[in-house]
């Protein structure tokens, strides 16, 4: 098992990836979620080094390029679900290390320095230790998933399934990852209030798990998933149970490619 750092996360209230629920209900989702297989391997980073670790895999796998420009520091932080003190930090420490820059004047910003460091970071050490156990996770999701849609089928109304559709259009729309991150979270949200199962808290904990090691992809590379969002809202509306557990096995399936312990099987 990786070693744990105390400090796990921006706390302050209700936690981003717990869906809104009390501290009280997070400290009881966390130590059930943690008791669990493969959770309970992840190693808990702190906030600035989960930022530091996602930027510096995505430009490592090439997702984002050699002097590609960075959202604006708000936007990026909604999108790893940090604070925005927390991005600044670890932007301001990967400027520090030489893997991003700052440009001031028009069309400035923070971008990914021309000819970025290799660095051997500990961040990344540890969610490359991590590997096996996000792979557990997943299978985790996937059952969790399943049985929500299952039940999310039965239970969606037409007006319920609109907002989802208006949902995954938001994404559409995204300038970059950090934006579409925002709707894509909220959609996986609704269909598990929807669902109305008493799991979703332990549910919405597995998925703001894993969200923590996903690394920032180019919008081009994202309409699959979308793709899998439209079809499950179909399934929805049609109140198909076995369609949509069908679409969601294949759309929670295709993270063992996509998330950076696939990419890197990938490389090897």
């Amino acid at each position: 098992m990786a070693a744990r750092n105390s400090s796990t996360s921006d706390r302050g209230g209700a936690d981003p990836g717990r869906g809104g629920v009390n501290s009280a209900q997070a400290r009881e989702i966390d130590r059930t979620l943690f008791a669990a297989p493969g959770a309970a391997e992840l190693t808990r980073l702190s906030a600035v080094d989960t930022v530091r670790a996602r930027v510096l895999l995505s430009i490592e796998h090439a997702l984002l390029a050699p002097g590609s420009k960075l959202p604006k520091t708000e936007l990026l932080a909604a999108g790893l679900e940090v604070s925005v003190i927390t991005a600044r930090r670890g932007l301001e420490s990967l400027v520090d290390d030489g893997v991003l820059v700052r440009r001031r004047g028009r069309g400035g910003g923070t971008f990914v320095a021309d000819d970025p460091p290799h660095l051997n970071d500990s961040a990344v050490t540890a969610y490359r230790a991590d590997a096996d156990a996000i792979r557990l996770l997943i299978d985790q999701r996937s059952l969790m998933e399943s049985a929500i849609v299952a039940e999310a089928a039965l239970q969606a109304t037409p007006e319920q399934c609109d907002e989802l559709d208006s949902l995954i259009q938001a994404s559409a729309d995204a300038a970059d990852w950090h934006e579409h991150h925002i709707p894509d979270t909220r959609f996986h949200r609704l269909v598990a209030e929807i669902s109305g199962v008493p799991e979703v808290p332990t549910y919405l904990a597995c998925y703001g798990g894993l969200t923590k090691y996903f690394v920032p992809y180019p919008q081009e590379q994202l309409e699959e998933g979308r793709d899998h969002h439209r079809r499950l809202v179909t399934a929805l509306r049609d109140h198909d149970p076995l369609a949509a557990v069908e679409v969601t096995r294949l759309h929670v399936d295709a993270l063992r490619r996509e998330m950076f312990v696939g990419l890197e099987e990938t490389d090897e």
